[in-house]
């Protein structure tokens, strides 16, 4: 998910749309998982839907094959109640089972042993919920294009996948591949993940095979249905391998993607230079026109920006949405309580951009946008299981997520040096090298705050729990405090509960700048009687400042 737009409107933007989300009765995805989900791992879903346009409606069968994990008689799964279950099937058994308020339950038959494989089909249909604000308010887009045709697309991150296909709607299980097959009618594209296997015709109506060979999260699985036109064309990564890209644009669009596409490489050469390969090679890199503004579906992109560039001259959308690919869908947050990993590091990429293309300037001035309107009043991630209502919504604080999580980021380069932090970065990436020249999903993983932390402190030589601490699980931002006595100057940091805070700052004094060590969180230093004194003038660590202006 995303902020409606970059900072520092962002802010504004995100209220509005937590408000429409508030007046929605909507479902949620994730927060404490439930014993009877812990008991079973999802191994592959394979999905057949039909989607008829006209009725605005979906029919098809959802079949899962799961190991359990303890000892059930029942799985459990989440389905919308908007959708109705026809029937639950094992092999050639057909199962009871009972579905309200969002749960699906299906009675196995009988107790079955830890260990054991379940494949159970689901026949299932109805008229999914429509999105009335997508992508923050999920749901099915029926939208139409200039000429009239269906364009239709899905999004569903603050619902999960349950908004139109049975699954277990947590983000700590994902299948190890998934078998998409949608039946449209002709000549509508079905844009999806993966690769295509195939496209067969009967009747009038296509249907397109998608198959994913690696990991996915559910919200991840992705509808795009439109009269497509594919631009394509293939792509040298840095591994030195050549894999696909693939762009679904609306006839009428074609002329300004395909002038766009170089200027959305050059953000994928660039999340590759410094995250490591783009992790889906063995798919593709897709991106699908959408009627709404996007949304990070794993190697299929949602992009509806209309080609828009920022003052510093590139698409935002599309560069955060690229940005998913490393941190959303290969690196999962196990709990939303750390979704500030997924949009608090992709924000940051936009800032490395800047700072790569346009210089240090275009970087600092990015990061003085991303500082202003935070809101503080709830940690970015809190110690707590949350689900994604909580985590964007709860405590008014959602957009702290990504700007925030931004700023420290930036913080944390100040602190380790660009050496020690983009190897940081790299291997929160990739925490094995070997791993970067795989393709098989191996290198996708669930992960945490705590690992966040565990591998930059690798990194960095040195512990780095006082800057969590601070940073990410509590809200209160630190205050430098500043004493002129004579001719020495004294500083110290006030956090809530007296946290350490070891944190070095910059100091200029008259024209001379210098790093100043801060290791009980104080310090004193010489100064000229009457010499002009800057602090942290760049802006590099976060803190408690005056209306968010830089402290002198």
């Amino acid at each position: 998910m995303r902020p409606r737009h970059p900072a520092p409107a962002a802010a504004l933007l995100f209220a509005f749309a937590a408000t429409a989300v508030a007046q929605e009765e909507r479902n949620t995805s994730g927060g404490a998982l439930r014993p009877e989900q812990a008991a079973y791992d999802v191994r592959h879903y394979d999905l057949a839907l039909r989607v008829d346009p006209k009725e605005q409606r979906i029919d098809g069968t959802l079949t899962v094959r799961a190991k359990l994990l303890a000892p059930m008689a029942h799985l459990h799964l989440d389905l919308d109640g908007a959708l109705r279950v026809e029937t639950t099937r094992e092999g050639d058994h057909e199962r009871g089972f009972g579905h309200a308020d969002g749960r699906l339950i299906v009675d196995l038959g009988g107790e079955r042993k830890a260990g054991e494989e379940v494949v159970v089909a689901i026949r299932y249909g109805g008229k999914p919920r429509v999105a009335p604000n997508p992508p923050w308010v999920g749901g099915f887009t029926w939208a139409r294009t200039r000429g009239g045709e269906p364009w239709i697309a899905t999004s569903c991150q603050g619902e999960g996948g349950d908004l139109w296909w049975p699954c277990k709607d947590h983000p700590s299980d994902e299948p190890e591949s998934f078998d998409l097959h949608v039946e449209v009618p002709k000549p509508l594209v079905v844009a999806s993940n993966g690769r295509l296997v195939k496209k067969t015709e009967k009747d009038g109506w296509l249907t397109w095979h998608w198959h994913v060979s690696t990991p996915i999260n559910n919200y991840g699985i992705a509808l795009n249905i439109a009269p497509y036109t594919l631009l394509e064309q293939q792509y040298k990564s840095t591994t030195g391998k050549p894999f696909p890209i693939q762009f679904f644009v609306l006839p009428e669009s074609a002329e300004r993607a395909r002038a766009a596409l170089p200027h959305f490489l050059d953000h994928l050469r660039h999340m590759e230079e410094v995250c490591g390969p783009y992790p889906f090679r063995a798919d593709k890199y897709g991106i699908a026109e959408t009627p709404h503004l996007g949304m990070e579906h794993q190697s299929i992109i949602a992009y509806g920006n209309g080609w828009q560039l920022t003052e510093w001259g590139y698409d935002w959308l599309h560069h955060h949405e690229l940005s998913h690919e490393w941190w959303a869908n290969l690196v999962t947050c196990r709990d939303w309580k750390d979704m500030w990993i997924h949009e608090g590091i992709g924000t940051y990429m936009q800032a490395l951009y800047m700072d790569s293309r346009r210089g240090r300037a275009a970087y600092l001035q990015h990061m003085r946008g991303l500082r202003m309107g935070l809101g503080n009043r709830r940690a970015i991630a809190p110690r707590e299981s949350t689900t994604t209502t909580e985590i964007y919504f709860g405590g008014g604080g959602g957009n702290d997520i990504y700007n925030k999580g931004a700023c420290v980021m930036h913080t944390l380069r100040w602190l380790m040096g660009d050496e020690k932090f983009f190897q940081g970065l790299r291997r929160m990436a990739y925490p094995d090298p070997a791993l970067e020249q795989v393709e098989d999903g191996s290198a996708c993983r669930f992960s945490d705050s705590d690992e966040f932390c565990a591998i930059f402190a690798k990194a960095h030589g040195a512990d780095l729990k006082w800057f969590c601490d601070v940073y990410l699980h509590q809200p209160a931002l630190p205050r430098l405090v500043q004493e002129r006595k004579g001719g020495e100057l004294h500083l110290r940091w006030e956090l809530p509960g007296e946290l350490p805070f070891p944190m070095p700052v910059e100091v200029v004094v008259g024209d001379k700048r210098q790093r100043v060590a801060m290791p009980e969180g104080k310090a004193t230093l010489k100064v000229p009687e009457g010499a002009e004194v800057r602090l942290d003038p760049d802006g590099w660590v976060l803190r408690q400042t005056a209306s968010g202006r830089r402290e002198r």
